[in-house]
Formats: structure tokens, sequence, C-alpha cells
């Protein structure tokens, strides 16, 4: 997105909440099965998911970010924003049909 604000109230955080949601919505232990899991991010607040999940892909609009993340994705895409984010579901599903 290219104009939007992120603001929330407690101590809720992206990695806990995704997490939540995993086992909430589909039983899945993110502990155990993180390694099976992709992410793709596109900011510097998607660190502490590229922490968790070895698995993370960056869309390259992330570029200019990396040297104040502490966590960096696996992977950054050659396009930007929603292409980057295509890029990244054609290799999955490409990766699918080769399997």
């Amino acid at each position: 997105s290219s104009i939007h604000v992120n603001a929330w109230f407690g101590t809720h955080d992206k990695l806990t909440m995704s997490r939540r949601f995993l086992a909430e919505a589909f039983e899945i232990d993110s502990d155990k099965d993180k390694h099976r899991i992709a992410y793709c991010g596109d900011s510097p607040n998607d660190a502490p998911m590229y922490g968790f999940f070895s698995n993370g892909i960056g869309v390259a609009n992330i570029r200019p970010f990396v040297t104040m993340m502490k966590h960096l994705p696996r992977y950054v895409t050659v396009a930007e924003g929603g292409y980057g984010f295509a890029e990244f579901a054609d290799a999955v599903l490409a990766a699918r049909r080769r399997a």
C-alpha cells in the first residue's frame, strides 16, 4: 500500500497475532511448523516475522530499510509492491507444479 497508518492499543504485534490466528483459525502449531510457513512482507515492522519464520520473503521496496532491521527476509523479490508479491506467488505455484 502506498498510504496507510498502522496503529493499535495494547501489546499486540504482528508475530503474536499471526501465531494466534494460525492456531485458532487453522489449528497450526507455528512452533512446530514454522519451517513450512512462508511470510511475505515489505517494511521494517515485518522484521520479527522474518526472525521467526525462516521462509521470509521481502518485496523489493524493503531494500532501503534493511539497515534498520534486526531480522531480514531470506529472499527479496526483484519487483516492488503487488508485483513483488505476484512474483513470490508465481514462484510458489511453479514449485507446487514441479512437486
